[in-house]
């Protein structure tokens, strides 16, 4: 029973010790990653602001990087790989922003693999890609940290073998009791189980506690992606029938068919199909935890320059006040500021005010409108995803029920909230941001 013991130790402690080499592997790795971005990314910077120079300047002689244009041509390259052809990186797909790969035998054959990342910009409204790459970590990084861990197992091994003889058995079952019932779990059908819960309050105990909350919380991740999918289906199957309904229509009677009419359904069906696939594709963005760059810019001017951007089908006023400075990404709130002031002016009878003021320590914006307002009891279900109430089907049947859904998860994203506050008339949408220390205005872009 004592070698059993000993040979249960080991294997752990080896075990343990595996885990632990790639941890710190992974880690080397994830370094490596982020000195390839940050490469990349100064690079892009230099490019967008006017200052690319060619021999690109890097910092470490291991790192290499290149600037390629639309043709596949180097148009700069740092110096260790001046006059080379391109870095054979993945490039980017058109939905993507950024791209790691794994490249070897680069310059030249034989030569140890490299971490790259690979960045599409746009430069003077011409698309360019940079490449950056760094020396890809070996097996052990760190080989004090390998010797201080080895030592540790082969220690651990010697003086637990005594005291583990009796101690085994008793130890394992429940893990037993744990790893069967996770055998019988992993399905997607079986999520509602859950791993028996010891008796004993130990390590063990913890440890069956904390997969029965993952696997609560990973039940309600695949319960919410089931219902996501379903209402994707449901939004598309509308426009799609519609579409091929009128279709088949025409093909089977074309002289009664009305071209124009024809032409004018399709186009309607077609455009909510993009707002769907747009909407989806901001959320599937999101949710893959794109990093969103960040910068301080006045919200006042910002929401009066998309107040007179575009005519609506009723007035839009704005009062601001001056200078309210917000530190978050442009774009995004773009979207928000849109999606609220289109939808006031959806419901609007007469007229939309827009107010912008700092509270405090926020950034302030009421977005009313003098229409039929919202009932209290649907105030929180306008936020969900793809929920449209009877008022604005009516108004807008080629909506996706999507946009107050994104606008409230861009803002929560910024440490923001909105929300729908009382009104005597009409809805009244309130947009709290973090507001940051009055300064100089920003430069206009």
């Amino acid at each position: 029973m004592t070698l059993t013991a000993v040979l249960v130790t080991g294997v752990l402690a080896g075990a343990l010790y595996v885990v632990l080499l790639m941890l710190v592997r992974h880690d080397a790795m994830a370094g490596a990653r982020q000195t390839a971005d940050r490469v990349a990314h100064r690079i892009a910077v230099d490019a967008e602001a006017g200052r690319l120079v060619n021999p690109l300047v890097m910092t470490r002689p291991e790192e290499i990087a290149q600037v390629v244009d639309r043709r596949g041509k180097v148009v700069a390259a740092s110096e260790a790989i001046a006059g080379q052809g391109p870095i054979p990186a993945k490039l980017p797909t058109p939905l993507e922003i950024r791209k790691e790969s794994s490249v070897c035998g680069y310059p030249r054959a034989g030569d140890p693999c490299m971490l790259a990342t690979t960045f599409r910009v746009f430069l003077g409204g011409t698309p360019f890609t940079i490449i950056a790459a760094v020396p890809e970590p070996g097996l052990l990084p760190r080989p004090v940290i390998a010797a201080v861990f080895g030592t540790a197992a082969i220690a651990t091994v010697t003086l637990r073998g005594v005291s583990m003889w009796w101690s085994v058995g008793r130890t394992l079952e429940p893990v037993k009791a744990v790893r069967t019932e996770m055998d019988q779990i992993i399905t997607a059908t079986d999520l509602h189980r859950r791993v028996p819960v010891p008796g004993q309050a130990d390590e063990i105990q913890r440890l069956a506690i904390s997969v029965n909350a993952t696997l609560d919380r990973l039940e309600r991740a695949v319960e919410q992606q089931r219902r996501f999918v379903s209402d994707v289906s449901h939004e598309l199957r509308s426009p799609i029938t519609a579409l091929q309904t009128g279709l088949e229509s025409a093909a089977m009677c074309p002289e009664e068919t009305d071209a124009s009419d024809l032409i004018q359904h399709a186009l309607a069906a077609t455009e909510r199909l993009q707002n769907i696939v747009e909407d989806v594709l901001v959320l599937a963005r999101r949710e893959a935890r794109i990093a969103q760059e960040t910068e301080r810019f006045d919200l006042a001017a910002l929401i009066r320059q998309e107040v007179a951007r575009r005519p609506r089908r009723v007035p839009v006023n704005a009062k601001a006040d001056d200078q309210v400075d917000v530190e978050a990404n442009r774009t995004g709130i773009i979207r928000v500021i849109t999606n609220l002031l289109d939808n006031a002016a959806r419901h609007a009878d007469s007229v939309v005010e827009v107010r912008v003021a700092r509270d405090g320590g926020h950034a302030v914006v009421e977005v009313r409108d003098d229409g039929d307002g919202i009932p209290a009891a649907s105030r929180e279900r306008v936020f969900e995803r793809f929920v449209r109430l009877e008022e604005g089907r009516r108004r807008d049947p080629g909506g996706s029920g999507l946009g107050l859904a994104i606008s409230r998860e861009i803002v929560r994203d910024h440490g923001g909230s909105l929300t729908l506050a009382d009104s005597e008339e009409g809805a009244c949408f309130v947009l709290r941001l973090p507001a940051v220390s009055p300064g100089p205005a920003p430069a206009s872009a």
